[in-house]
């Protein structure tokens, strides 16, 4: 054998860590294991990996073309291995699915129901939680499931699917002087002050972030608020301000960056394939997936 996935493993972590020291910790290793494992790999394949003659290794250049195949090695072991420990577990007592707060599923409702109807055992825990928040719950096992707006830096051990789109308004007091302008700039967002929802400062968050000028609120409803006070102008979900648009409290910003009346966002959900998913979970994301409308309201 001229590679193992423990010395590919030792690789890709000296890689990572940037040191043998750091490695070893990472994977509880002696330091003398993790030198030995990745010299041994070179050995095997009679190429240098690292160049030592630094304080800490560096790739060489056959280690720079290496490296990103070994961590797709790495990766498919660990999605083999997690879909084998899958179908060998028994079913599952919980299945915990985490949304971010500005997102709705207008037909969640049925979907529980049915997935309840096959699963009457099976407890479903549904929580809220930033995206951020999410996706490290999910890499820590304490959340199955999450459904979170557009992930950016997505962690390597998770997967996601797309369950549909959410649209995005900019909003403002109907007699405010961004509510008169026949057509506004990025820049004339950015000269006014911006009611920003604390999700939307994550940069895992795609929600739209424009002026210097912040003040933040922890949920649309007191973004609303703020609005209609004429304290200042937000992005926020459709569904959220559709009725105070038809009633004139609010107004629709028409941005000259965007074509339509409100952005998209893809809506993604998210899951861990190294964590095995049990079969009530699996269950449940092809429900999802296959069935999840996001709430959006129309724009009339």
């Amino acid at each position: 054998m001229r590679a193992s996935f423990e010395q590919l493993e030792a690789f890709v972590t000296t890689h990572s860590e940037g040191s043998f020291s750091a490695a070893a910790r990472k994977c509880k290793k002696a330091q003398s294991v993790m030198s030995t494992l990745v010299a041994n790999l070179e050995v095997d394949l009679d190429i240098e990996l690292f160049d030592r003659s630094r304080r800490y290794p560096t790739l060489t250049k056959a280690g720079e073309v290496l490296i990103s195949q070994a961590e797709i090695l790495l990766e498919r072991r660990n999605r083999f291995l997690a879909i084998a420990d899958a179908l060998s577990m028994t079913l599952e007592n919980r299945v915990t699915l985490a949304m971010a707060p500005h997102i709705k599923i207008a037909n969640l409702g049925e979907i529980i129901r049915a997935f309840s109807a096959e699963f009457p055992s099976v407890d479903v825990e549904i929580q809220s939680f930033t995206a951020g928040e999410i996706q490290r719950l999910i890499v820590e096992g304490t959340v199955d499931l999450g459904i979170i707006l557009e992930p950016e830096g997505i962690p390597q051990t998770l997967d996601f699917r797309s369950l549909g789109t959410l649209r995005l308004v900019c909003i403002s007091h109907p007699e405010s002087s961004l509510a008169q302008m026949p057509s506004v700039s990025w820049e004339e967002l950015r000269l006014h002050r911006q009611i920003l929802l604390k999700e939307a400062d994550n940069p895992n968050s795609a929600i739209l972030k424009a002026s210097p000028s912040i003040w933040q609120v922890s949920t649309a409803s007191e973004a609303i608020d703020l609005v209609q006070a004429d304290l200042g102008w937000s992005a926020l979900p459709l569904h959220a301000v559709d009725v105070f648009i038809q009633t004139g409290a609010l107004k629709i910003l028409p941005l000259q960056f965007e074509t339509k009346p409100y952005a998209e966002r893809s809506v993604d959900m998210v899951w861990s394939f190294e964590n095995p998913l049990g079969q009530a979970t699996v269950r449940l994301l092809e429900q999802l997936s296959e069935k999840a409308v996001i709430q959006n309201s129309t724009v009339t």
